[in-house]
């Protein structure tokens, strides 16, 4: 995952370093001896990722606060390096918006890994903003809260009898709901169960070479399983374990905190920041599974709407060639339905639609499709049946219309209502190799069809069942 970074740094000898280090990784970089010299470049040709390492005349976190207030550098992953182990100067370059505080000196290895987290991170940010902004646009996006309810963080001990003073401290001020679970709970599946909540941070905590690889299997498995995987985690390790602290976070950690760094303040806002992240992104993909059953279910009725009832028309009709198996295709519509909404309104109107598409949905087998085609229109499909089967289920269903009339809270009298149906019959027969568009226009024919044998039921008399004439 090579781009172009941008290095920001006073002193040339640190550019100078960090340019081979970068460049090994086949990154292109670009470099900038001061704070203005850096905001000209970035707006110019906004870069991969910024670092930001010794510069004059402001600190890194007033650097960092003017490109996130800028609309063009807003959006740039930034890395402070800090010569400095002050732990203020690195809250103080988290809270202004920087992606990461790494202290000096730097490992090579290390870095290059939170670089790719880092670009892994900005993109699945922008993928969710762009999602975001389209569920807007669509109109299912709810409106923002700026209020952020408590999260659940799980401290991950690699044993039972694990202790850590920090980490009583975190659990003691943090302000969300946490828990001291083992490895061994984890692999064990203690958040997989329906009922379980699983916690939004994992923080793996990692202190010898027994627990390191310990982490190395709890990973995958947090990454694997359908509770926890979209969960954030933060690994803590021991300031020497390079090679384990790149291989988590190519793993998939969120974030990462070498223990020579810890302190409590910046631990806390971490915390804060990937509970916040973890929350934004849960309901993105809530908004999202509800705008997908909402594009396709009917709000009145909860059957099908006619967008979802056409393509899949059209997949039974290939499922019929393959299998040679012919099928049934119905439009049933309400006998002088708009007389309801004169006499007793159109909520009665809704009540009665409601209703009617739960006898209908009761009736049918669970492999065949109801759908609300619009108005009082129904369509219904029904897989491997022959006509005789077809015919016998079309009456069954205007018996159970016209014999049981409907009553309603509100209304003193009984509701008689009449419904006609009309069917069209697919032959199922064997066409090797005929393409999609094929399928669609028989789909769309049989549709046709049936709608051509509802007419004729309704000039019948209404109340009956009339079959396609030429699939006689």
């Amino acid at each position: 995952m090579s781009g172009h970074i941008m290095i920001v740094d006073a002193v040339p000898t640190n550019r100078i370093v960090l340019k081979v280090k970068l460049g090994s990784a086949y990154y292109e970089t670009s470099q900038a001896s001061t704070p203005e010299d850096a905001l000209r470049s970035a707006r110019r040709h906004p870069p991969s990722a910024i670092l930001i390492g010794d510069i004059e005349s402001i600190t890194a976190a007033e650097l960092v606060a003017v490109l996130r207030k800028d609309t063009r550098t807003a959006h740039l992953p930034i890395m402070v390096l800090l010569s400095t182990q002050v732990s203020q100067a690195r809250l103080d370059a988290l809270q202004a918006g920087a992606d990461d505080v790494v202290s000096k000196p730097i490992d090579d290895v290390v870095l290059l890994a939170r670089l790719r987290s880092l670009q892994r991170a900005r993109e699945a940010e922008a993928e969710l903003s762009l999602r975001e902004s389209t569920h807007r646009a669509l109109g299912l996006a709810e409106v923002s809260s700026s209020f952020t309810r408590p999260g659940r963080i799980a401290f991950v001990l690699s044993h039972a009898d694990a202790e850590n003073e920090t980490i009583t401290s975190l659990m003691r001020q943090s302000a969300h709901h946490s828990q001291r679970v083992t490895a061994k709970d984890v692999m064990s599946g203690m958040f997989d169960g329906a009922t379980a909540s699983p916690p939004d941070v994992f923080v793996l905590i990692i202190e010898n070479d027994r627990s390191a690889s310990i982490a190395l299997q709890v990973l995958p498995e947090l990454r694997t399983r359908a509770n926890t995987r979209h969960g954030a985690i933060i690994a803590v390790t021991r300031d020497d374990m390079r090679r384990t602290a790149a291989t988590l976070l190519d793993m998939g950690a969120n974030d990462l905190v070498r223990m020579g760094d810890l302190s409590l303040p910046e631990m806390l806002w971490r915390l804060d920041k990937l509970v916040v992240c973890k929350h934004k992104a849960d309901r993105l993909r809530n908004a999202t599974q509800d705008g997908l059953r909402a594009a396709i279910i009917d709000p009145l009725t909860g059957l099908y709407n006619r967008r979802y009832a056409m393509p899949h028309l059209t997949r039974t009709t290939e499922r019929s060639r393959e299998k040679g198996r012919g099928f049934a295709v119905m439009v049933a519509d309400l006998d002088h339905f708009k007389a309801i909404n004169d006499a007793y309104g159109h909520l009665i109107g809704d009540a009665v639609l409601r209703d009617v598409g739960r006898r209908l949905r009761d009736q049918l087998r669970a492999v065949d499709m109801l759908a609300r085609l619009g108005g009082e229109e129904f369509l219904i499909v029904m897989p491997d049946t022959n006509r005789r089967a077809a015919i016998a289920t079309a009456e069954r269903l205007c018996r159970l219309v016209s014999d049981h009339p409907f009553v309603f809270e509100g209304t003193d009298q009984e509701i008689h209502l009449t419904i006609s149906i009309g069917i069209a019959m697919s032959g199922g027969a064997m066409l090797a190799g005929v393409p999609l568009p094929a399928a669609e226009i028989e789909a769309t024919d049989l549709l046709n069809d049936a709608d051509r044998a509802l007419y004729e039921a309704k000039a019948q008399g209404r109340n009956t069942v009339e079959l396609f004439k030429s699939a006689a």
